[in-house]
């Protein structure tokens, strides 16, 4: 898979930009959840802005996945080609075709104008898109989701990330980032619905800048606990 090797690997990076993603549940008018992602040089910060105490730092020319716990002031590193093994391993778990169908594994895109979609099981993700300013924002924000979404099966959190991971991997190698992301989930009659909203600015502000430079002393003073002490 010639895009999952890009995704994981390093890239050259020109640009810093920021992405603010809402997340909607339903009808409600109020976000369940809020992300500011910063990109900034070789690395990715994903700040939770609604329950703040948590944030990832993305450093794939290192290999690595920090997670900061502002509460107890503690770091955790994972290695991300942990991430990838235990992404292999579910994979290889599923052993027959209804399991596969069932997690996404086979699941593929289907393209039409500039909605991107992908079904499997009782889920289904639309997500509308837009051309960045540069292409190199579609490869960056790629590889965020990819390992956004192993540090989630590593968590147990969500859905299995298989479906969403080639969704996002066929959007980027398209050139083209999420505008907005449908996710219907459907369980009998009751069906739920989470729209994720995402804003692209190519620059970073003097307050981005100084949220990073607060997260470096995190990452300097913070003590080094396992995954298993890990607050997330």
């Amino acid at each position: 898979m010639m895009v999952f090797a890009v995704l994981i690997g390093g890239v050259a990076h020109s640009a810093d930009f920021r992405v603010t993603t809402e997340i909607y549940q339903n009808l409600s008018s109020k976000p369940a959840a809020k992300h500011l992602i910063l990109f900034a040089g070789n690395l990715t910060y994903d700040l939770a802005e609604i329950q703040d105490r948590y944030v990832t730092v993305y450093d794939p020319d290192r290999k690595r996945v920090i997670l900061l716990d502002r509460e107890a002031k503690t770091r955790t590193t994972i290695n991300t080609e942990d991430l990838v093994r235990i992404t292999a391993q579910a994979r290889a778990a599923a052993e027959t075709s209804e399991q596969q169908q069932r997690l996404g594994i086979l699941a593929s895109p289907e393209v039409e104008g500039g909605q991107y979609s992908i079904s499997f099981g009782d889920a289904r993700y639309e997500t509308m898109t837009q051309a960045p300013g540069e292409a190199e924002m579609a490869v960056r924000y790629g590889q965020f989701v990819d390992l956004a979404s192993r540090l989630n099966l590593v968590h147990r959190r969500g859905l299995p990330p298989f479906a969403r991971m080639t969704l996002s991997q066929r959007i980027a190698s398209d050139g083209k980032i999420p505008k907005e992301t449908t996710l219907t989930i459907r369980r009998g009659i009751q069906v739920d619905r989470f729209r994720s909203s995402h804003s692209f600015i190519s620059t970073l502000s003097q307050q981005d800048r100084q949220q990073i430079d607060e997260i470096g002393g995190m990452l300097a003073l913070y003590s080094e606990v396992p995954l298993s002490e890990s607050g997330e």
